[in-house]
């Protein structure tokens, strides 16, 4: 019995620690290897009803060295982005607009709920709650997972797998950037973002460069007549997917324009009886059999989302996510590892339950802030738990006219920085010294800034507002000059020898700057702007 109570609590530990740790693939060979990095625009823009969602090519070799791929998605009022999946987690950063946004957590139960009034459900005791905008005449019966509001400077985490929906219910667009980490081992499919629509009939995100991507491979390899691409499989000839052409004569179609969602696929007599439905239109919508080319993967919603949320006095206190930043490590926090990384037990909370986003662009406690100069507000799996499990972070950083961030590295992760308003003079250099990057990041702009080279910056605007995406839950800075630097941490001697340096010289170059991160402009920078 207590061998078995050993085994146990053997593989319990195992499982926690498995959830808790994520790792990366390595990229291919080379792959970070540059004689110049680029900063990357936008090249693919889908239309859709409610909206838009463009992409950056995760062909670019900056984006294959880091593994990841960006999507920017524009919601208009009342749009809503319908139900998907991705086979890579996601950090979603809100740049604008605010609005409503649920993630669907395989095997987690649904805690927002009608009262049952007959069937499957017992009668409850409780109020009934109402419909958004709905009289209590109207009451329908319904249940679902939670459902989160976003404001602007959110951060969401998505694991992989779990289904995403997004909602705009005021007048100011909803802007926000998605980056996907195609690198993570949770994504054990090849290198491409994919999208796993559940609804609609629309092209997916990435398909144009999967697509681009396989013809290349296709020219590069030597012909045969006997090559398996050459050569349909048995099943590719005789199944038809959607029981109206066989594979081989959509597969023209299929290169213009992969539609259909995940269900598409099944034939009508299998949905029908999985869902227990009847009705042939039903099960026809669901296959995306009804779309007009116009929705896409946006659609407008007539009259607005009803949304099912607790009563509008109670909603500020029950939508209001469980700040970090306010809570206090007492002293059985911290027997029980609770912050601390790797020492958690795995069930502070559970998935069910996990908070899911953070506020990191209002600023209202920055973690670094120099009030001539700037401030940077950090998301990890220090103060969002589920970035643990996502191996994902992220920081908002905001720096003034003229201010400087001082040269530094990320020892442990790639930096994805977008531009959100502004602009800078960015410089990047790498392992052999050479400056590989030495111009201005502009607004909407994206910089891939790979591990341990080194990058400063100087605003040329009055705000320079970015977020980074970090591919570690915890990533470390290493800064190359300012207090408590590496230069500053390096022995007078050393500094000295190594640069040639009298020692006056050497004191100068490590103490004469006493910032941290953010350098406030020069007295000559000052007189010129005056």
């Amino acid at each position: 019995m207590a061998k078995l109570l050993a085994l146990s609590v053997c593989f319990c530990f195992l499982v926690l620690g498995a959830s808790s740790i994520s790792f990366r693939q390595q990229p291919e060979e080379n792959a970070c290897e540059f004689q110049r990095l680029n900063a990357q625009r936008p090249d693919n823009r889908l239309e859709s009803e409610g909206g838009y969602i463009e992409t950056w090519n995760p062909n670019n070799q900056e984006f294959e060295c880091a593994g990841v791929a960006l999507s920017r998605l524009v919601l208009r009022r009342n749009a809503l982005r319908r139900p998907f999946y991705s086979n890579a987690p996601q950090e979603i950063f809100i740049q604008q607009g605010r609005g409503y946004f649920g993630l669907i957590f395989p095997g987690c139960p649904s805690t927002y709920e009608e009262p049952a009034q007959q069937g499957r459900r017992h009668q409850s005791q409780r109020a009934p709650r109402r419909f958004e905008g709905e009289d209590q005449s109207q009451q329908q019966q319904d249940s679902h997972q939670k459902v989160h509001r976003f404001d602007e400077g959110d951060l969401i985490a998505v694991p992989t797998g779990v289904a995403l929906w997004m909602y705009n219910d005021h007048d100011t667009d909803v802007v926000a950037i998605s980056l996907t980490d195609t690198n993570n081992n949770d994504n054990q499919l090849d290198q491409f973002p994919r999208r796993f629509n559940l609804a609609g009939n629309q092209e997916q995100e990435f398909l144009r460069y999967q697509q681009q991507s396989r013809q290349s491979r296709r020219r590069s390899l030597p012909y045969s007549p006997y090559s398996p691409q050459t050569q349909p499989r048995q099943e590719e000839r005789e199944f038809s997917p959607r029981g109206q052409h066989s594979r081989r004569e959509r597969a023209g179609q299929e290169e213009e324009n992969e539609g259909g969602n995940i269900f598409s696929g099944f034939t009508p007599e299998f949905l029908a009886q999985a869902f227990q439905v009847d009705d042939r239109q039903i099960v026809q919508n669901l296959r995306g059999e009804n779309e007009s080319e116009e929705e896409g993967a946006i659609v407008t919603v007539r009259g607005g989302l009803r949304i099912l949320s607790p009563d509008r006095k109670r909603r500020a206190d029950e939508e209001e996510e469980y700040d970090e930043d306010e809570y206090e490590y007492d002293e059985e926090d911290r027997r029980r590892g609770r912050g601390s990384r790797g020492r958690g037990n795995g069930i502070e909370e559970t998935i069910c339950t996990a908070s899911v986003k953070k506020n990191i662009g209002r600023n209202r406690s920055p973690d670094i802030y120099n009030p001539q100069a700037g401030s940077l507000k950090t998301a990890n799996d220090l103060n969002l738990l589920i970035l643990r499990w996502l191996g994902l972070s992220a920081e908002y950083g905001n720096l003034y006219r003229n201010a400087l961030f001082v040269p530094h590295y990320n020892t442990n992760a790639h930096s994805i920085i977008y531009a959100l308003r502004g602009r800078a003079h960015v410089q990047v250099v790498d392992s052999n010294g050479n400056r590989v990057y030495d111009e201005e990041l502009q607004e909407g702009h994206v910089l891939v800034v790979p591990q341990n080279f080194a990058v400063a910056g100087k605003s040329q605007s009055d705000n320079f507002e970015y977020v980074a995406f970090k591919t570690d839950s915890r990533p470390s800075i290493a800064n190359l000059a300012g207090e408590n630097s590496i230069i500053d941490n390096l022995p007078e001697e050393v500094v000295a020898n190594s640069y040639g340096l009298p020692r006056e010289q050497a004191r100068q170059l490590k103490n004469n700057n006493p910032f941290k991160f953010f350098v406030p402009p020069s007295q000559q920078s000052l007189r010129a702007v005056a």
